[in-house]
Parts: structure tokens; C-alpha cells; sequence
């Protein structure tokens, strides 16, 4: 489904150019979606080939984006799961999302699930403007058309659609879905359970509002996905509430195909109900195969668990990557990601795109890999699949025994934490008659009729009347240009307000770390602290304090050895800019084709002495850009003679001499008293001595040595933490050929 120009006066993202946010507000009144519903990744049927690899399981690549670290050593390729992927983003300031989008989408996600801070779930009335100060954002047309317009933006450069996603919940469901269906919302969550159980609306008036929601989502082409993995995230044993998921999961699959959703706009939200220390497969896997069983008609979404992930960052990237392999033996058709930014209270954006590498690590490692393996269905895992179904079907049978849905809920059936068909009694308990928007259901007159499209239920319409918004010429969802746009209503409170205080480091000449919003200042500080957790807990604030962090606040504390001591993770902002006006930035250094750099060394028989010099006993480091192993220089054909560790710097001269050769490798890491600095004058002050500095390139490395510290001691090279073999190859060809040695 396509509309008009979506980018009224803006033109394609500049790569190597941030984004612009006041132009994409700019004409909002005038814009209009480039596509409506949901899109499906290009997925080949035989495969596909990407550098030196074939790839069974993968969708078509992105046009531009990064890569994974790893990448460098496969030519550069970035293979794209054939799942989509979701990338939750929920800072609250929409126009910093844009941003994050953009983040999000260059490292392949392509589902883009905006949480405000207030959920829609909390709001009784479709709301225009942007009213911050009440509690967080709730959403508006603003938001939504500048995430969409933005949206457009992004997947034109990135070769790829994007799915634009929110909530159609809350007693405002209906006007929500109309307003995402006006405006390009690819995909929402609706489910009338979730508004029944977790939020206390009158069940009946959910299921009502929840109707006419669907059927306009129909209309739209938005995908639905349900929220029946709440249970799990909210019993106290979510491992134990397996079937009642099923049934929810039917429930509403049930309801809205009834309610005129395609079962291919059905999505069900699959949460794994265990995590590690947990024997976590044993669970989770008989439950994701029994989904799977039962509604084969119907799209899933596996996301994690956030009830198990707190603080730690590492923990959630384990867990999702099991959850990732499950994902895969089982066929998810979306994967979302999940950090652990509600236990941080800061939804931080490269956590978004760490949780994005995840997915992206994990499949391509994984690759094919029902191919190779498969799941044993005849022993224990089609057991407990068979056992989550059975005990499903049980709990269906007793609520219809109860009386149905809406009795069973007032007997509190769901989320009971036993393992049915037992009874805990800790279920979640709503009365018919009461909860928000109780008793608010109206019955239609015979002769009811609404002039618009996609309603649900009896619609009288006029005679001669063949679509129902004919008689007003169409409603907006036919003709987007009776939409009436509403820009902010605050005029203390708005996004132009917001843009301004910032604009000097959006795109000004000031920069600050940031984590949430444009110049936040949010930084994070990891210390080891050798003492008991209540200690380590004050200590590490008292350091952050030291260190001109304000507000510091403790928001991971990993206990390494009671005695011993603790990780500890301390957030706090920075309090000053650095101008980059300022800042020198050292000039690239570009290296030599690898063919070129390996022909001169063969061509003039290129060798060189190395060792690690005066009392320092490191190696390491020096035999990683020696060996071929490590892609050192032995690697394009350079032989070398390693004199070992303490080796006197006359020494490194003398086997210099005695071997003709033409470069001399030392490895200097103390630094203390500027030795390594000392080392390196020596070194050329040596040769020079020994009349041999015109003919011989000399280079330094080691963790202190910077670039700058070559032209400082009188050396050719000088090189620090990161460096690989070619770079060294590299200066030694390259200064050879600017002293006339070799040919150029």
C-alpha cells in the first residue's frame, strides 16, 4: 500500500552527515506516508552467497550499514538474518529516537517498537500535543509522523523497509488504531486480555474496543502481535503457567480472526519462560515447539524474558543468545531485542545496537543449522511439548465449564503460578462489573450507522450508499487531506523547545558522551573495587564524585568474591563540553594494497631484527606483529630475527649489521621515569653512531607509544595499543621508498 511524497522539500540522508531533525519536522502538516502495512524480509529460496561464504538461512543484504567487529576478516561481509528484527527504543523524547532509529536500522534492525513512557494502556482519550510534564509522553500524531517520515529516510538508505511499531491498548484502542492507520504504523501489539489483566479495564469494554481496533488495523495492513507472554513475566513461576499462554496465545488469535484480521497479520509474542541458572532448555524448548504445533497458521515473535534480566549486560547477551538458538531450531519469524535497561532506568542507544550484534552474531554462526541438526521429537522434548498441549486443552475445557472467558477471569484463573491443572489461588481476579470504563458500553440502534471504513459491527448504511464513507466523500483513511494535523499544544513543553537546548550538539561544535538523549552527559564508569559489596557500593560512588561526575548512581554490582571484592558499574554525567574545534586529529594513514606491499617485500628480500628492549621482559605483543599466526609481518613475506626480551640496545644494532638488515623492531611497554621514551632516542642516537641510520628504518611500539612520539625521539614509526602487522609492513615499505632504498 503506497501514498504520496513522503519527504515534502527533504532530500535523501547523507551518509557521513547526521541527521537532521528539525527538517524532518519541518511540513509535517504535509506529509503523508511513503507505504502502509507490514513488510517481510527478502529471504532467497536457494540461499545466498556473500563474500567467500554461502548462506542457507539469511535475508538480502542492506545497501549500507555495519557489520559486526569480526567482519574485517571476511571481506567485509554482513549477512542479514532472514527474521526480522525488533529493536525496542524507548527514551522518551521522540525526536532523539529518530536518531536511535537510525542506529538501530544501519546494523540491521528492521522493526522499530517505540515504547513511551507512559504506555498508551494508561491513556483514556486520544491525545494531540506533547504534554511531558504529566508523567511521561504519551503518543501523538507529531510523534508518529515524524518517526514515520524519519522512518522513510532511514530505509531508503539502508536498501530495506522498516516496520514502524506501537500499542493500540488502553480504553483509547480504537481512536489509537485509527490514528496508526491514518499515519503509516506498520505494526502495534493489541490484545484486550493484556488491558483486562494488567491494566484493570472492564473486560467487556477491552474486548468491545479491542473489535473495532482490529478491523481497522485490518484495513490497514497492520501486523498484530498479542501480549499473552505478560503471564510469564508476571507469575511467580512463569516456567509453570506454560498452558495458560497457549490459551491466551488462542484466545486472541481466535478473537481476532473473528474480528476480520488475516491469520498472516497475527503475531504471537513468544517470551522463553525460564533463564539460566535455570536448566533453561528443558523448558523452553518443548513450550517454543508447542507453539508451534498448535498455531502453525501464525507468525511468532520470540523476545526475552525481561522479568530475569536486571543490571548486567553481559548476562542479558548471554540469555538472548540461547534464546536466539531457540529461536532458530523453532522457526521465529521475528526476533526482538532486549536489554537490560529497565533495571538501569536508562534505555541507552548502543545498548540497542549491542542487543542487535546479538542476533546477528548468533545467526550467522549458526547458519543452517536445522540443517545439521534436529529436533528429537520422540523422546523427552515431544513428551513435554505433548504435556503443555494436553494440560492447554484442560484449561480451556474448565473455563468453559466456569462460564466462559470474562467468568473464569472473575475466579481468577490466569496467572496462577501452579501447574495446572493445580491452583495456587494467586491468580489475577477482575470483576465484570468494575474496572476503568465500567458500565460504558452502549448498544448500537437499529439504524446506526458511521460514515466510515474498517468498523466493526452492524453498520446500517443509507440506501444507494455502496461504502460507507461515500456520503461525506470519504473518511480519513480514504482522504488523508481531511486529517486535521495538531501541532503542541504546551508552549512551555515541545520539541523545538527540546531541539534548541541541544542543537549545539546535534550539529553544532560541542560534543558531550551521551546515552539517552543529545547532550545528556550520561557516562559509565566500570571499576573493580577490592572489598565487600557495601563498601564497594559507597567507594565506587565516592570515585565517580572524584572523578567530576555528578549525580552518580550505582546501577550494577557484581560480586566477585565477598572478601575479594566487586564489579561495579557507576553511572553519572559530565559536567563540561569539549569543543572539537579544539581537538587536532592525527592525519589517516593510508596503507599500501596488500599485493604491493607483499611484492616489494619478495621483490628486495625485506628482513628485519626485533626485541623487546632494556629491562622489560613483555613478548606478547611483539610476537603478535612478528608471527604469521597473528597476521604479523611474516605474513607478507617479511623474515625477521627475534633477539627476545631485555635485549640491550647496542645488541639490536649489532645483529642489525651483521644480518643487512633493513629495519629494526623494538617493543618498549615500562614506562615509568620515561624509559620507553629514553629507549627510543637510544635507539636512533645508536645507529646514527654506528653510521647506519640513513640506510635502516627504525619503529618503536608498546602500550604507552603514541604516533606522535616517531618525529619526538628521531624514529621512523611509532605505534600503540591496536596496531597489526600490516601497518608495520607498511611504514617499513613506505620509508624505504622515501629514502631511494627500494624501488616505488
Amino acid at each position: 500500500m503506497t501514498a504520496g511524497d513522503p519527504r515534502p522539500g527533504l532530500g535523501p540522508l547523507a551518509e557521513n552527515s547526521k541527521l537532521d531533525v528539525e527538517a524532518v519536522l519541518t511540513d509535517l502538516a504535509d506529509y503523508r506516508p511513503a507505504r502502509k502495512g507490514w513488510t517481510w524480509r527478502d529471504v532467497p529460496a536457494d540461499g545466498l552467497d556473500l563474500g567467500p561464504f554461502h548462506y542457507r538461512d539469511m535475508a538480502a543484504p542492506l545497501r549500507r550499514g555495519i557489520g559486526l567487529p569480526a567482519a574485517k576478516y571476511f571481506d567485509g561481509v554482513d549477512p542479514q538474518p532472514s527474521c526480522v528484527i525488533t529493536s525496542e527504543i524507548a527514551s522518551g523524547r521522540f525526536e532523539d529516537d529518530l536518531r536511535r532509529m537510525r542506529m538501530a536500522a544501519w546494523h540491521g534492525a528492521d522493526h522499530l517498537m517505540v515504547i513511551r513512557t507512559t504506555g498508551q494502556s494508561h491513556i483514556d482519550g486520544l491525545m494531540e500535543g506533547t504534554p511531558e510534564g504529566t508523567g511521561g509522553v504519551p503518543i501523538t500524531r507529531k510523534q508518529i509522523r515524524a518517526s514515520r517520515k524519519a522512518c522513510d529516510l532511514i530505509e531508503d538508505e539502508v536498501g530495506r523497509p522498516i516496520n514502524f511499531h506501537s500499542y493500540v491498548s488502553g480504553v483509547a484502542g480504537p481512536e489509537v488504531a485509527v490514528l496508526f492507520a491514518e499515519e503509516g504504523v506498520n505494526g502495534a501489539h493489541q490484545d484486550p486480555q493484556y488491558n483486562v489483566l494488567y491494566r484493570n479495564i472492564n473486560m467487556y469494554r477491552s474486548f468491545v474496543d479491542a473489535a473495532e481496533a482490529k478491523r481497522v488495523m485490518a484495513g490497514a495492513g497492520i501486523f498484530q502481535i498479542d501480549g499473552a507472554h505478560n503471564a510469564n513475566a508476571t507469575a511467580r513461576a512463569g516456567w509453570l503457567v506454560l498452558p495458560e499462554l497457549m490459551v491466551q496465545h488462542g484466545l486472541n488469535c481466535a478473537f481476532s480472526v473473528a474480528a476480520g484480521l488475516p491469520k498472516e497479520l497475527i503475531g504471537l509474542s513468544t517470551v522463553p519462560p525460564n533463564a539460566p541458572p535455570a536448566p533453561k532448555l528443558w523448558f523452553d524448548l518443548p513450550y517454543a515447539v508447542a507453539l508451534r504445533d498448535v498455531f502453525a497458521d501464525y507468525k511468532m515473535r520470540a523476545q526475552q524474558n525481561t522479568r530475569y534480566i536486571e543490571a548486567d549486560v553481559e548476562e542479558a547477551i548471554r540469555t538472548h543468545t540461547i534464546d536466539t538458538l531457540i529461536s532458530m531450531l523453532t522457526s521465529a519469524d521475528i526476533q526482538s531485542t532486549i536489554t537490560p535497561d529497565e533495571g538501569r532506568n536508562v534505555p541507552w542507544h548502543y545498548n540497542n545496537v549491542r542487543a542487535i550484534q546479538t542476533v546477528k552474531q548468533t545467526w550467522a554462526a549458526l547458519d543452517g543449522i536445522k540443517e545439521l541438526v534436529s529436533l528429537n521429537l520422540s523422546g523427552p522434548l515431544g513428551e513435554m511439548a505433548r504435556d503443555i498441549k494436553e494440560r492447554a486443552v484442560g484449561f480451556l475445557a474448565e473455563i468453559i465449564d466456569a462460564g466462559g472467558y470474562f467468568a473464569a477471569v472473575e475466579a481468577g484463573f490466569f496467572v496462577d503460578s501452579a501447574r495446572f491443572p493445580e491452583r495456587n489461588g494467586d491468580g489475577i481476579a477482575r470483576s465484570g462489573a468494575g474496572g476503568v470504563a465500567a458500565d460504558t458500553i452502549v448498544p448500537r440502534d437499529p439504524d446506526y450507522y458511521a460514515p466510515v471504513c474498517d468498523h466493526f459491527g452492524a453498520n446500517t448504511l443509507p440506501e444507494g450508499v455502496a461504502k460507507a464513507c461515500d456520503s461525506i466523500g470519504g473518511c480519513t483513511l480514504c482522504d488523508p487531506d481531511k486529517i486535521v494535523y495538531l501541532d503542541e499544544l504546551d508552549p512551555q513543553d515541545t520539541a523545538e523547545q527540546r531541539l534548541a537546548a541541544t542543537r549545539d550538539y546535534r550539529s553544532g561544535h560541542l560534543l558531550r558522551p551521551e546515552a539517552e538523549w543529545a547532550g545528556d552527559g550520561v557516562a559509565l564508569v566500570q571499576l573493580m573495587i577490592p572489598d565487600r559489596a557495601e563498601l564497594a557500593r559507597e567507594a565506587a560512588l565516592a570515585m565517580a564524585r572524584r572523578m567530576g561526575l555528578t549525580d552518580p548512581e550505582v546501577i550494577n554490582l557484581q560480586v566477585l568474591q565477598p572478601a575479594e571484592g566487586c564489579f561495579v558499574e557507576v553511572k553519572g554525567k559530565v559536567g563540561f563540553d569539549i569543543d572539537k574545534r579544539q581537538l587536532t586529529i592525527p592525519t589517516p594513514v593510508v596503507l599500501l594494497p596488500e599485493d604491493e606491499l607483499r611484492a616489494a617485500v619478495k621483490t628486495h628480500e625485506i628482513t628485519v631484527v626485533a626485541g623487546t628492549v632494556g629491562e622489560d621482559e613483555h613478548s606478547v605483543g611483539l610476537r603478535e606483529i612478528l608471527d604469521i599466526k597473528h597476521g604479523g609481518i611474516e605474513k607478507y613475506g617479511v623474515r625477521y630475527r627475534y633477539l627476545g626480551t631485555s635485549v640491550p640496545l647496542a645488541k639490536m644494532v649489532d645483529a642489525a649489521i651483521e644480518t643487512g638488515a633493513q629495519a629494526i623492531l623494538i617493543s618498549t611497554i615500562i614506562s615509568h621515569n620515561d624509559v620507553h621514551r629514553a629507549m627510543m632516542t637510544k635507539l636512533a642516537e645508536l645507529c646514527t653512531e654506528r653510521g647506519i641510520r640513513d640506510r635502516v628504518v627504525l619503529i618503536a611500539g608498546g602500550t604507552q607509544v603514541s604516533r606522535d612520539m616517531a618525529a619526538e625521539t628521531g624514529l621512523d614509526a611509532t605505534f600503540g595499543r591496536g596496531t597489526t602487522g600490516i601497518q608495520v609492513v607498511d611504514a617499513i615499505v613506505t620509508s624505504l621508498r622515501a629514502r631511494g632504498l627500494i624501488d616505488g
